[in-house]
């Protein structure tokens, strides 16, 4: 049976099963195996449909770099716009950061953030620096050690 006929056939089951819902009439217990057979072939084809790899195209990966550098939004806004899944966005950037397929990926530090990080790294915790700033804890740590900056014996973590 091809593709085309196997789908007329469900569709054509569907809308009878649906009838019969709609109109009241008596659901027999071939109705019901007949639901249960159109249920496991459409669970199959969404299964197949949702595990579709898409390859990354190089303007999408010129899109998660400009995105990366600029960081003017957040991945979910970038991954709405690819239409891809969030957790693939944040696997693509990682994978892109660490194979240095774009130099720029990694944003440059101002001297307002540095001044913040100056100003309250000491007694902030860095999580909350780097939810502030944008950037990862770790970055934020690598920043302060750099510019000289410890945390306070019993300070914030």
């Amino acid at each position: 049976m091809t593709q085309t006929k196997m789908r007329n056939t469900i569709d054509e089951t569907y809308k009878k099963l649906r009838n019969k819902l709609k109109t009241d009439e008596e659901i027999t217990e071939s109705d019901l195996l007949e639901s249960l057979k159109l249920y496991e072939i459409t669970n199959k084809e969404l299964k197949k449909a949702k595990n579709k790899y898409r390859k990354w195209t190089e303007d999408e990966d010129a899109y998660l770099a400009y995105f990366a550098y600029s960081n003017d939004a957040k991945i979910q806004d970038a991954a709405d716009y690819l239409k891809r899944t969030r957790d693939s966005v944040e696997n693509r950037l990682s994978y892109l950061r660490k194979h240095n397929k774009a130099t720029y990926m990694v944003r440059p530090w101002s001297e307002k953030e540095d001044e913040f990080i100056k100003k309250y790294y000491a007694t902030v915790k860095t999580i909350q620096i780097a939810e502030r700033l944008r950037r990862s804890p770790s970055a934020i740590k690598s920043r302060a050690w750099a510019l000289g900056v410890k945390k306070r014996d019993g300070g914030a973590k």
